[in-house]
């Protein structure tokens, strides 16, 4: 299961062990690994249900629905990047600030 989410976030598995104390280890003051957002998400209801309902799916829906949202994440990032072009590179505040 952990490889399956890995491989839809494209990271490597061994990233959900980043900063784990090694085989034998027990420093307590090892710190805790990083948590970037898309491990948030997996953490929160709305994801653990996400992907609940996603490894429901028979292998190549899933693999379709994970490319499309792989598509409308580049969609997304592509408008994005428009966006901040035709504005001059201002961030979304600071267009709001000035209307």
């Amino acid at each position: 299961m952990i490889y399956e989410i890995g491989k839809s976030l494209s990271v490597p598995v061994s990233r959900f062990f980043e900063g784990l104390p090694e085989n034998g280890e027990n420093d307590r003051a090892t710190s805790p690994p990083l948590v970037d957002e898309r491990i948030d998400f997996i953490a929160s209801a709305e994801g653990r249900h996400l992907i609940g309902r996603l490894v429901r799916l028979p292998p190549r829906v899933r693999a379709r629905v994970s490319a499309l949202i792989a598509a409308i994440g580049e969609e997304l990032s592509i408008s994005e990047c428009d966006e901040e072009r035709r504005d001059g590179g201002r961030s979304g505040v600071a267009r709001t600030l000035d209307t």
